[in-house]
């Protein structure tokens, strides 16, 4: 990602402006992409995803009850992965309850389950160990006859075998799935994979420790799916990932390793949106924690109202959440973001691919190109409210480029720009229009923004930066302290409202 390089001054400015001498009329132009494809991929979701439906509870009432009425319990000396394909298979349709003991089953093919199964074992006691299998449990339906009706509760999952991209847990063409007090441990590459027409997935208490890809990765028509008190830690890529990724005609859609290799060969690890690609489309991250993965604590490629609220994301060695490629309706509050972006786990290939690796090395082994705690780019109408924004390595929220009509609110933004060197400073925030990266990207300047109430304090060095170009941005109210350079740094001086308190001396 492009990161604004550090200049020469000739003078160290330590007096405010306050407020413009022109009217607001005057000072402000607001800029109309009313022909952005952001936009019309905002009109498909709508279309396809927001009309209302009828919901019949008498069904789901007399399917619960009748779930309850059949049991089947596995005693502990027949606990194998023999007796639980028989307790599935004897359940039938109606399906019910299977109740497992406390001990260990070793699978060495893809545990397949039914519509109106319930999977329950003793929280922290029964274990399921996958060897040599490309994904372990399955849940699979198809277009015309999903799986409905699964809940998976009470197991640590195992995932063993040589690294190549496959998941622990893998569910596609379903409805109303429950998982709840799963821990994956070690999968060897996703824990939870869910991919096209997944609906109405709910999370509890489900946690992934050192994924050897991605704890949670929901791709594409994944929609109201809800975490709740998980967590991902120590995962080689991010702990979470949402991405609309592309689904050419040629590859199957589970072949994701051909699917991987394609977007790889057209734009680094993404590639650009378009307006009718499928998206992940109301994820609510509720009371989460997603800490010490070695790239993004949460990463989007194009997600339609991702609300992330109540979680700690920290010590992420890149971002620690991106808003980008074609994300729209997004929304961060009452989180707390630290110790992002430093950069020292990359390699030198993925530096290569960020753009990044001629910027050189810090003498900590980690790159000179830090990264953000919030990073916002080709994205529309996120809200970041009420967040504890400190100490990352980077910039504390950026707006790379392209990023419209963002609400960043009554944050504590405090203590960024660690990774201060000789070729990279850091802000609190930062509107920008950084270069593309791909031809099909947009890099027009981020406008139309509202930076209201926010206390930036520490030695960033604005508060705020503007860049070249960006217009129709709304700064005011903000209380900023520490600044190395000045308070709010303007490249514009005109088309953005910009008003602020004085800086304490």
């Amino acid at each position: 990602m492009f990161l604004y390089q550090i200049r020469s001054r000739l003078s160290k400015k330590t007096d405010v402006n306050i407020s413009p001498e022109i009217s607001p009329e005057q000072s402000i132009s607001r800029v109309d992409h009313a022909d952005w494809t952001l936009f019309a991929r905002m009109e498909f979701a709508d279309t396809h995803y927001n009309s209302p439906k009828a919901i019949d509870y008498h069904a789901l009432q007399h399917q619960s009850q009748g779930m309850r009425q059949n049991r089947t319990v596995i005693a502990a000396e027949q606990l194998t992965a023999k007796s639980i394909y028989n307790a599935i298979v004897s359940l039938g349709q109606q399906g019910g309850e299977i109740m497992l003991p406390e001990g260990r089953v070793i699978f060495d093919q893809p545990l397949f389950l039914p519509s109106n199964i319930s999977l329950i074992g003793i929280n922290g006691r029964t274990d399921f160990i996958f060897r040599d299998t490309d994904y372990g449990i399955v849940v699979q339906g198809s277009n015309t006859a999903p799986i409905t009706n699964v809940a998976i509760k009470n197991l640590r999952i195992f995932h063993e075998g040589e690294h190549k991209f496959c998941a622990a847990l893998l569910a596609t063409h379903t409805v109303g799935l429950s998982f709840e007090n799963l821990d994956i441990i070690s999968p060897r590459a996703v824990g939870f994979l869910l991919a096209d027409n997944v609906l109405e997935t709910r999370f509890n208490q489900c946690h992934v420790s050192d994924a050897g890809l991605v704890g949670f990765m929901f791709i594409r028509d994944v929609r109201e799916t809800v975490l709740q008190n998980c967590s991902a830690e120590f995962c080689q890529q991010s702990g979470v990932f949402l991405t609309d990724l592309k689904l050419p005609d040629h590859i199957d859609p589970l072949d994701f390793a051909a699917q991987l290799h394609h977007t790889d060969q057209i734009i680094g690890n993404f590639a650009p949106f378009s307006a009718n690609d499928p998206s992940p489309f109301r994820t609510d991250i509720i009371n989460c924690v997603f800490k010490n993965n070695r790239k993004m604590g949460i990463t989007t490629d194009g997600v339609g109202y991702l609300s992330v609220k109540n979680t700690v994301i920290a010590h992420n060695d890149c971002e620690g959440i991106t808003l980008d490629n074609g994300s729209w309706g997004c929304s961060i509050q009452n989180c707390h973001i630290y110790n992002n972006g430093w950069r020292g786990r990359q390699v030198e290939m993925e530096l290569g691919i960020d753009f990044v690796r001629e910027m050189g090395l810090m003498a900590d082994g980690s790159s000179k190109a830090k990264l953000p705690g919030v990073s916002i780019d080709n994205a529309v109408y996120t809200r970041i409210e009420n967040n504890h924004i400190e100490c990352n390595w980077g910039d504390g929220i950026k707006l790379v480029r392209a990023g419209v009509s963002s609400s960043i609110l009554n944050n504590l933004i405090e203590h960024n720009n660690r990774g201060l060197n000789d070729k990279f400073h850091f802000f609190g925030i930062l509107l920008g229009v950084a270069q593309k990266q791909h031809p099909l990207q947009d890099d027009f300047p981020s406008c139309n923004n509202k930076i209201m109430g926010n206390d930036i304090l520490g030695a960033h060095f604005a508060g705020i930066h503007l860049m070249p170009g960006v217009t129709g941005n709304v700064v005011i109210d903000n209380h900023i302290r520490g600044a190395s350079f000045e308070a709010i740094e303007d490249h514009v001086k005109s088309g953005n409202l910009i008003e602020t308190a004085e800086q304490p001396r």
